[in-house]
């Protein structure tokens, strides 16, 4: 027997492959991915005191936690203004470099303290975070789950989970690290998270700060008081009932030296009216006459853009529309500055600011009482702005709506694609509640436009409850509109996001969406929307494997842009003709077909460089299953050569794959066995899922090597 040299060299490996083929030993290692360490943790207090108690069990429940057996929770409750957030992100700050895998965050009630948001769209967000590409993420809930724990099984990790309103948020978002541990913070003191938890949380019910810490907090925050002012602060600190949020803005109103310092500020809060208010209001007591007295000192323009805030659906907001509510130019930035000076807004990432939730609240309240219809609409109108202009960097797709009919009007909002879907996953709540706003408010038009703009966003980076939440709403709306294209495109939109998230029970609803779309299209006698539903039944078909009927529903969908100009559309649907064909096993049709489809795509006034490349993996994999595997190699030869360059690194990593499987249907197994662990690395350092699969077939015996389908 040979000698078996299992030494590796070249550098670092993460996956490391060996195989046993006659007498010769080989190794294959992918290049090693860089982990991504996330670090989701918003902006801590600037100014923290007292808690040391409770800190301090923190810190040693955080120095046991190598020796334990599953996460540890624990939960920090406590009335609204007590300081629980804050607290949260101040130890978090101390102690997250001690967690190796990270620190995520997720806020779970941000569209107010009694509306849970489902756990799916954190979980979404903290897979993305650590580099799962979005198309391959699972669409259930407790897969998603498993896969996060998977994720997070290596190294411990540290969750913040904000806002809780029930014991049913928490558990789906558990790492899978024993030594990770997850903070969440709640109005409510969450017992029953014993019964659902693997093991027993750690309780914190957080109480208001005594009087010498809140005066420590008051001078510190206000900079500067004179021995007459601190005598004054006997009355003002007790009526503050030791809740951090009350002091510090109670602290910024003593410091404007236009209002009146602390004389004034006691003057309000001793007042017969302040303390019948404070007798009225259970659990922030302390906090109304505090917002009543900082409100009554804003003048007319930041007190209308505090209440423009109170409009908007969750407390969390991105600088540029705290600006935009509060006027134009040096007046809204004039604006978030007063309101930041006075701790209405705190800082919380680069670009973006929150109100505490209580005092989102007030500001909800005092919308109510003084409606603004003009700053609900420029609302609704930021979002729909920002929402096209991403929707046109991700696709130059048709779409419903003016501000497609003249997408210069987009220019200069987001530089690049990138930008724009990062910028709107910070906005997802948001925009989606806005897209309720809008029905709300009757607003139907423009609910609609909102919607079909939100695809673009929601496509690239899913989030598919929250996107199907707001398609619902948006076929809602058309229902008010009365108008056969608008109808027609609301279930097309509502059809595309079932469809993509892609379980059974969302195919078929899919598939009923599809087929109203489409009679409300040619009701409309609009032919894109008419194919384009088309078009979705065919991609239903092809799931359910009926593949003669997709791809009669192909064709009919391609007959049906004739002579209105639209090559893109036919060459796409040339291309779907010929996977059906190959399905139905018709392998000539398929390989007509494909190739067509690659002509047409090379013979765009601006060539598709990636769909003929995408036209000839198809077209090899066709040649595969039609048992002509000497076809399929001179063009996966050239898809590969296509696809580098281009930013398609999972198409680039799948064509690797598919010539590995017609050179092993060749029976050159080195050849195959090259190009699969090209994909295999290409797999690892995007964190596909894939990986394991390729890393399988090349870890198995040689005869199970040989003929395997194409990638998909």
């Amino acid at each position: 027997m040979d000698p078996v040299s299992n030494s590796i060299s070249g550098g670092r490996f993460d996956t490391v492959i060996q195989s046993r083929q006659a007498t010769v030993t080989q190794h294959f290692h992918t290049a090693a991915r860089t982990p991504r360490v996330p670090r989701m943790r918003p902006a801590a207090p600037e100014v923290f005191v007292d808690r040391v108690p409770v800190c301090a069990e923190l810190d040693e429940l955080g120095s046991g936690l190598a020796s334990r057996k599953s996460p540890l929770i624990a939960v920090i409750s406590g009335p609204p203004g007590v300081g629980k957030t804050g607290l949260s992100l101040h130890w978090a700050a101390r102690r997250e470099v001690e967690f190796p895998g990270g620190l995520f965050y997720a806020d779970l009630s941000p569209r107010g303290s009694l509306v849970p948001s489902a756990p799916e769209g954190a979980l979404q967000a903290f897979i993305g975070a650590l580099g799962t590409p979005r198309a391959e993420m699972p669409p259930e809930t407790a897969d998603l789950a498993a896969h996060f724990r998977s994720l997070t099984a290596a190294v411990p990790c540290l969750i913040l989970l904000d806002g809780v309103v029930n014991p049913a948020q928490v558990t789906p978002l558990l790492p899978g690290h024993p030594a990770s541990m997850v903070v969440v913070t709640s109005r409510q003191r969450l017992s029953g998270l014993r019964a659902l938890a693997p093991s027993r949380p750690a309780y914190f019910p957080l109480k208001g700060l005594d009087d010498d810490a809140s005066t420590t907090l008051f001078l510190d925050a206000a900079e500067s008081t004179g021995a007459e002012d601190r005598e004054l602060l006997r009355t003002v600190i007790p009526a503050l009932a030791g809740l951090p949020l009350a002091v510090r803005m109670a602290a910024a109103r003593a410091a404007d030296p236009l209002g009146g310092g602390v004389p004034e500020l006691a003057r309000r809060l001793t007042t017969r009216e302040s303390f019948l208010e404070t007798l009225a209001v259970s659990d922030d007591h302390a906090v109304r006459p505090v917002f009543s007295a900082f409100y009554a000192g804003l003048d007319e323009t930041a007190a209308r853009g505090f209440r423009a805030l109170g409009a908007h659906p969750t407390p969390d907001f991105p600088d540029s529309l705290v600006e935009t509510l509060a006027g134009a130019g040096a007046m809204g930035a004039r604006v978030r500055r007063t309101l930041l000076e006075g701790h209405l807004l705190e800082p919380s990432a680069q670009g973006r600011c929150r109100m505490n939730r209580l005092v989102h609240e007030y500001a909800r309240e005092l919308a109510r009482e003084q409606p603004d219809d003009a700053a609900v609409e420029t609302l609704i109108r930021w979002y729909l702005r920002r929402a096209a202009a991403t929707a046109h960097l991700v696709s130059q797709a048709w779409r419903y709506g003016p501000l497609f009919a003249a997408p210069e009007l987009l220019e200069g909002e987001f530089e690049h694609v990138t930008e724009a879907l990062d910028a709107m996953e910070a906005d997802r709540e948001n925009a989606a509640a806005v897209v309720s706003i809008g029905y709300d408010t009757r607003r139907y038009d423009l609910t609609c436009q909102l919607v079909e703009a939100l695809r673009g966003f929601f496509f690239r980076r899913k989030f598919h409850a929250l996107w199907i939440e707001v398609c619902e709403r948006g076929v809602a709306a058309a229902g008010h509109l009365h108008d056969d294209l608008v109808s027609a495109r609301m279930h097309f939109e509502l059809a595309f996001a079932r469809y993509d998230r892609g379980t059974e029970d969302d195919i078929a609803a899919a598939g009923r969406q599809y087929g109203l779309s489409l009679q409300a299209a040619r009701r409309a006698r609009h032919a894109r929307t008419e194919s384009s539903a088309l078009e979705g039944l065919g991609q239903v078909a092809t799931r359910q494997g009926r593949p003669l009927d997709a791809l009669d529903l192909f064709g009919r969908a391609q007959r049906a842009l004739e002579g209105i100009g639209h090559p893109r559309g036919v060459a796409l649907l040339e291309y779907h003709r010929g996977g059906a064909a190959s399905a139905a096993k018709r392998h000539e049709e398929a390989a007509a077909l494909l190739l067509s489809a690659k002509d047409r795509f090379a013979g765009l006034p601006a060539p598709d460089r990636y769909n003929v490349a995408k036209c000839l993996t198809r077209y090899a994999q066709a040649r595969l299953a039609a048992d002509r595997a000497d076809e399929a190699l001179p063009a996966i030869d050239e898809a590969l050569e296509l696809f580098t360059g281009l930013d398609a690194p999972k198409e680039h990593a799948d064509a690797f794959v598919v010539r590995g499987d017609a050179h092993a249907a060749n029976g050159r197994t080195d050849q195959a066995r090259s190009d699969w662990t090209s994909a295999l690395g290409n797999y690892a350092r995007l964190g596909s899922v894939r990986a394991e699969e390729i890393g399988h077939r090349l870890a198995g015996p040689a005869h199970e090597q040989e003929g395997h389908p194409g990638a998909s």
